[in-house]
């Protein structure tokens, strides 16, 4: 079934930051079955539902009596809607797409996050939006411009889960009186270190904070410097593509596809961009480097490896599982170690191929330490490693290589 204007904006804005494996438009109750909600996003243990409604508000007439019947088209029953859905999510195991083909596993109940949206358009931001819980659960009410700026500026699953917990939260503790609107809150927000305000029973937001936030020049140099983070975005959808096209070599099916790739999709912005610098260079540098370890900030490690155009699949991939368990040995107390690789570099050349390594080992004993050490003196892997320390912050002063 085809998407309608409204239903486009929001899931163009959701696929755009959360990519296209964990973003389904027009979901099903069950194969064959009625609509569950506009926009599902699944990543992990975080099911984000989102509810779509677009009502003109009425300009004739009595403006409270248009008010009310507004809010009860594109409030309420978005509400409801949100809160239906996830009653029936509770009976599903996976998500049900619009085509009644099976999506990514649903986490189980007892790890489940539910994270209620509810999208209201058409007031023209004449109206407020309110929040909070409307009966079965904290609903966060957003409208057109609300909707944009957060999916645009929270472009990560973890970061708009993140800002959507720490609000609830908050606002459970303490009073909002807000002059302004959802970006302005979304400014204080980013401003005091993606945190609320601790300790305050009250706090005033005003109008005009989220404008002033974007004219500051650590907030441009910050866009700058992600730039680089969105290299890695694009690495994740190439492997999202393949999955949802089962164009995959490596993998046995979507569940265990979609927990590699889901690993990377959860660094965060920063993190992303720390990796993502770290990616660009080594792939710039591939001929002269084989391969490289990164320590994400998320505590995640990496295992980047380049080989010969024409090099042999099977080999490359043996290597990328063995470099791995080595890293995961140098790397300990860390449990998780991912490994990418690719061809090396040359620009212009068309045509590439990715092989990825997801290794989860949370105990090394002494059986493992004597493996690798092993494999280190036939192999040589990361010997004698060149290690490089880099200082990276969130809002630089200033951006390298800037004027």
């Amino acid at each position: 079934m085809p998407l309608n204007a409204t239903e486009e904006f929001v899931y163009k804005l959701c696929s755009e930051s959360f990519l296209s494996l964990w973003s389904y438009a027009n979901p099903r109750k069950k194969p064959n079955g009625k609509e569950l909600c506009d926009v599902l996003v699944v990543s992990g243990s975080d099911v984000i539902i989102f509810s779509v409604k677009h009502v003109n508000l009425r300009k004739e007439g009595s403006h409270e009596v248009n008010l009310e019947r507004w809010k009860r088209r594109a409030i309420e029953e978005s509400v409801s809607q949100v809160y239906g859905a996830e009653r029936i999510l509770k009976g599903l195991t996976h998500v049900v797409k619009n085509d009644s083909t099976l999506g990514v596993a649903l986490p189980e109940p007892e790890v489940t996050r539910i994270h209620r949206v509810a999208v209201a358009l058409g007031s023209d931001g004449t109206m407020g939006m309110p929040y909070g819980d409307f009966g079965k659960g904290f609903v966060h009410v957003f409208d057109e411009a609300a909707t944009e700026i957060l999916l645009s500026e929270l472009d990560t699953i973890s970061d708009f889960v993140k800002y959507l917990r720490d609000k609830e939260q908050f606002l459970q503790s303490a009073k909002l009186e807000c002059e302004g609107s959802e970006e302005d809150l979304l400014a204080g927000y980013l401003h005091g270190g993606k945190q609320f305000w601790p300790n305050y029973d009250v706090v005033v937001i005003k109008s005009g904070t989220w404008k002033a936030f974007q004219a500051l020049p650590e907030y441009i140099n910050k866009k700058a410097a992600d730039k680089d983070s969105y290299a890695w975005d694009g690495v994740i959808e190439v492997f999202c593509r393949d999955i949802l096209k089962d164009n995959l070599e490596f993998s046995s099916g979507l569940s265990e596809s979609e927990r590699s790739v889901r690993a990377m999709a959860q660094e965060d912005r920063f993190a992303r961009r720390v990796i993502g610098k770290s990616w660009l260079d080594f792939r710039d540098k591939s001929h002269e480097v084989r391969s490289r370890m990164v320590h994400s900030p998320s505590g995640m490690v990496y295992v980047f490896l380049a080989t010969p155009h024409g090099y042999p699949r099977n080999a490359r991939q043996a290597e990328l599982g063995n470099r791995c368990f080595v890293a995961r040995g140098k790397s300990s107390p860390k449990e998780r170690v991912i490994g990418l690789a690719t061809e090396q570099y040359m620009p212009g050349k068309k045509g590439f191929s990715f092989d990825l390594v997801y290794l989860y080992k949370p105990d090394w004993t002494d059986k493992d330490q004597e493996m690798m050490s092993k494999m280190q003196a036939e192999l040589g892997y990361f010997v004698d490693p060149r290690l490089t320390t880099t200082e990276e912050d969130e809002y630089p002063t200033q951006v390298k290589g800037a004027d």
